[in-house]
């Protein structure tokens, strides 16, 4: 059993990691941490990014392997591409359950990039939890 953890570069990546660490040691189960980038920008930032997050899962009471993952460029909305590469590693790596942040768009922003947490909700069979944003 494996959590797939989808963290971003972003103000939620803290709570989704310990979203994801609860759940983990909770379920005894060991998490897959990924940062997708597109290709153009998986340079040192994202590197620094994973090592940031392996460092600070090290000392957590259970097994966590960081990865960044590549995005591959189509002609989909950023929701779409990003939901269906999560879906994807979650086949390859044989996922029970997936941890993801959430954005709140309004309707410009869901039509142009679209809704990755919505969409993985939407497709996938296994279960998902969607950490909202902090209210202000």
């Amino acid at each position: 059993m494996t959590i797939l953890v989808a963290v971003a570069d972003d103000e939620a990546a803290t709570r989704v990691i310990e979203t994801a660490v609860a759940l983990g040691t909770g379920l005894d189960t060991s998490l897959y941490v990924v940062h997708l980038v597109d290709d153009a920008d998986a340079d040192r930032t994202a590197e620094r990014m994973r090592d940031a997050l392996t460092e600070r899962l090290t000392d957590e009471p259970v097994e966590a392997t960081v990865a960044l993952e590549y995005v591959g460029r189509h002609g989909r909305r950023s929701g779409a591409r990003i939901a269906s590469e999560l879906l994807e590693i979650a086949e390859d790596v044989d996922i029970t359950h997936i941890v993801m942040g959430h954005e709140a768009k309004g309707l410009g922003g869901r039509l142009r990039s679209g809704d990755a947490a919505f969409a993985v909700v939407n497709e996938t069979t296994v279960p998902v939890t969607v950490v909202p944003p902090v209210e202000d």
